[in-house]
């Protein structure tokens, strides 16, 4: 059955739960206090369980359960997993995993509503999800919890807890270096390859027009989905990756890890999120 990553996930989270520091998440959180601090961001609110409606696809019982880096969609034939990442407007998620009838003929569901989601924004009542073109995906309100499965432990019923690894996680990154031209969706669309290379193989990173990007390592390659907020903000998620030995410069991992983009010079500096650079490529 396709249970990618579920019993290090139970594992994890059992640990997580005798660490806890606070309490559960809360009510949306506030808006964002001004750009290049470090208080957390308005993406802290969307740690929580939420009821998932206005998508026609899902039952009227269908719950989002959105812990860092992990989520889990509730439905009648068990979870559907995966992870995500969000800054103050920007949100990215990629499935990964199912479980119990969920996974039948060792599949994983598709998730096309969640998968479509590039942003969200505050309502009365919790959150509305939202598309590339603005369109609402789904709206996110506190209202009830999941009934327990025997594949699953009970916790996973529960909103998650707002530890320190959460906050450090969820961070606001610092402003984009002073100079340098925040990259944008026009701008970052293409091919990119690390300067100053000349070994033998071919390390690259692909972004698509559609949100995807492909890229390689040099022998790994690796895939996901991304987006830009215009400003400086970069989220992007990678899925699993094989681990061949080679000429190695580790292309797919920078895009991962990095939280804001800037292209100075007609070359592309990727960023964590203390502004520390993590690698800087070229068209190619």
């Amino acid at each position: 059955m396709a249970r990618r990553r579920r019993l290090p996930m139970v594992v994890g989270l059992l640990c997580g739960l005798a660490l806890t520091l606070t309490g559960c998440a809360g009510a949306p959180g506030a808006p964002p206090v001004g750009p290049g601090t470090t208080a957390d961001s308005t993406s802290i609110g969307l740690v929580n369980l939420w009821r998932v409606s206005g998508v026609a696809e899902e039952e009227a019982d269908t719950w989002l359960r959105l812990d860092v880096p992990h989520f889990e969609v509730w439905r009648d034939c068990g979870m559907i997993m995966g992870d995500w990442r969000a800054t103050d407007t920007l949100f990215l998620a990629s499935v990964n995993g199912a479980s119990d009838a969920c996974a039948a003929n060792g599949s994983i569901p598709d998730v096309a509503w969640l998968e479509s989601v590039t942003g969200y924004q505050p309502t009365d009542a919790g959150w509305e999800l939202v598309d590339a073109d603005g369109t609402v995906v789904a709206s996110l309100t506190v209202d009830g919890k999941p009934d327990p499965i025997p594949t699953a432990a009970d916790f996973f019923t529960e909103p998650p807890p707002i530890t320190d690894a959460v906050r450090a996680d969820l961070r606001r990154p610092v402003a984009v270096p002073d100079g340098s031209t925040p990259a944008t969706t026009d701008s970052l669309t293409g091919r990119w390859v690390p300067t100053s290379f000349d070994g033998f193989t071919e390390p690259h990173v692909l972004f698509e027009t559609d949100g995807s990007w492909t890229g390689s390592d040099g022998c790994n390659g690796n895939q996901g989905r991304w987006t830009v907020d215009g400003a400086g903000a970069l989220l992007a998620t990678a899925g699993g990756s094989t681990l061949m030995g080679c000429d190695l410069v580790l292309v797919p991992s920078w895009v991962a890890q990095a939280r804001l983009a800037v292209i100075d010079d007609d070359q592309l500096r990727l960023l964590d999120a203390d502004g520390v650079e993590l690698g800087l490529l070229e068209r190619g």
